[in-house]
């Protein structure tokens, strides 16, 4: 091992056997982001914390600044997920591997090929992250997703596609809600004038805002427009989009955006930030926030939203569906309709009273339900049920 695959590797740790994660991905997004938090917070927690990543991605690069053991896995031939796997396998035995997690779905035939060339001595976990793709009933999704322990998602409303579209054994889905740092969106949160300061922003401004990054599916246009819509009604809104390209994408996005930013006259308006690497002073800054995405999987945004006490407006699609309680913590309009957005944001603004509302019962649920604390517990007990009267060697 070199030493930048053991930097700042925990020494004396409560467990003796390590959770793995591998993630074959080169991009740098939420996906990516949740797979290394949920590793440094099960660190935290007395674990040992292993990352098979490619080197040359983010995920790998970012990791190697915490605590958490990283490998290099790399195959650099057609074999590829073989090779990874393979790979992963003689590692398995050296880091005293006991859970394996893998995030995507063409990784699931590399963690069972794994698990095959290492002995079966560890258990074999799928942590969904997106959406389940058309029908997976076929021959070939059901043999590989049988090799499964676990199919672990983050809501029910995925729980439940599961099971409609594959073959899994119902027994084998667990729902365990992904969780954020809460203090940091709640009893460390900034107050909005260092917040607006720090982003370069005007303090007296009524401000709406979107977080996450910049591409066609997540509709940050749809929120452009209505903004244009609400300030045509005679409210003087305006609008924060924080976030960055796909990495190693280029769909000219972020340059429509801003062609549609001038072509509605709202140059002064609309402000963009890049990525912020402490979310919570984006939060900070905003009035109302927007989810405007096509689909969102699960929005962690949306739940650091809700924490951070916010009217909070999404779609009425995907994941969002179970994250905002339409007119209970929050409001839902169909995806890509910039009326019905629109609508939304004027009630907000129109109706200071019910925005606290939404406001406040929207935190308290984030309090409630979405702690990474919580989520850490959920991942306990499910290893725990999965190693019930296993010892190491008869994996």
């Amino acid at each position: 091992m070199t030493p930048h695959e053991r930097k700042k590797h925990a020494g004396t740790l409560a467990r003796d056997y390590a959770i793995g994660s591998y993630c074959s991905s080169t991009a740098w997004g939420g996906l990516e982001m949740n797979v290394l938090r949920f590793l440094v917070w099960m660190s935290q927690r007395g674990w040992q914390a292993v990352l098979y990543a490619h080197p040359h991605s983010m995920l790998y690069r970012n990791a190697l600044e915490t605590q958490v053991m990283v490998r290099a896995v790399k195959s650099g031939t057609r074999l590829g997920g073989a090779l990874s796997a393979y790979r992963v396998a003689g590692y398995a035995g050296e880091d005293n591997l006991r859970f394996l997690l893998v995030h995507q779905s063409p990784d699931i035939l590399a963690g069972v090929l794994a698990r095959l060339f290492s002995g079966r001595f560890f258990r074999l976990i799928y942590s969904q992250h997106m959406h389940i793709g058309g029908n997976k009933k076929d021959m070939l999704h059901s043999m590989e997703y049988r090799r499964l322990d676990a199919w672990v998602t983050p809501i029910q409303w995925l729980a439940d596609r599961v099971v409609e579209k594959t073959n899994i054994p119902p027994e084998k889905i667990h729902v365990i809600p992904r969780g954020i740092e809460l203090e940091r969106f709640t009893l460390n949160r900034p107050d909005k004038r260092a917040a607006r300061q720090k982003l370069n922003l005007p303090e007296d401004i009524l401000l709406a805002g979107v977080v996450g990054r910049l591409d066609p599916k997540k509709c940050q246009d749809t929120a452009i427009k209505a903004v244009a819509n609400v300030r045509r009604s005679g409210h003087p809104l305006c609008l924060l989009i924080v976030g960055d390209q796909t990495l190693l994408e280029n769909t000219g996005y972020p340059e429509y955006l801003r062609q549609l930013v001038n072509e509605l006259g709202l140059q002064d308006v609309v402000h963009f930030r890049p990525h912020q690497r402490q979310p919570e002073y984006a939060y900070a800054a905003l009035d109302i926030f927007v989810l405007p995405s096509q689909s969102e999987t699960y929005g962690m945004v949306t739940i650091e939203a809700l924490a951070s006490g916010l009217p909070v407006i999404g779609t009425d699609d995907g994941g969002t569906i179970d994250l905002i309680d339409h007119e209970k913590n929050g409001l839902r309009y169909t995806p890509q309709n910039d009326d019905e957005l629109t609508a939304a944001l004027l009630r907000y603004i129109t109706q200071p009273e019910f925005a606290q509302q939404m406001a406040t019962q929207a935190k308290q649920d984030a309090l409630d339900k979405y702690s990474h604390t919580r989520q850490c517990e959920g991942w306990e007990r499910l290893f725990g049920r999965l190693s019930a009267g296993d010892t190491l060697n008869t994996f």
